[in-house]
């Protein structure tokens, strides 16, 4: 048997369900990375005449400081992909309730 019981039939990957969280935590994470939605690093957006990308520096040292090359720290991973759960799980929640999922 290649399927734990924990996976149980295997409904969920490919659902509805599956595809609104996906989505709703995707979108968060792309404006963070893109300048759209604010960062550790860019907490107002684009800084004029400098592009999306520009960095401001705050002071100090970052918290959850790390390589990754779009300049995303822990701190805006977490902050972000909460902000997708809740945006999916009200997607959901008003889905499941008027019945359409």
């Amino acid at each position: 048997n290649l399927n734990p019981e924990c996976w149980g039939d295997g409904a969920y990957i490919g659902s509805a369900t599956n595809i609104i969280m996906c989505n709703s935590i995707a979108w968060p994470m792309f404006a963070g990375r893109f300048g759209l939605a604010p960062t550790e690093r860019r907490p107002v957006g684009p800084v004029a005449g400098e592009g999306s990308l520009a960095s401001m520096d705050m002071g100090g040292e970052s918290i959850g400081f790390g390589v990754d090359p779009s300049g995303f720290t822990l701190v805006d991973v977490i902050a972000l992909a909460s902000l997708g759960h809740v945006l999916g799980a009200g997607t959901c929640a008003g889905l499941s309730a008027i019945g359409a999922i």
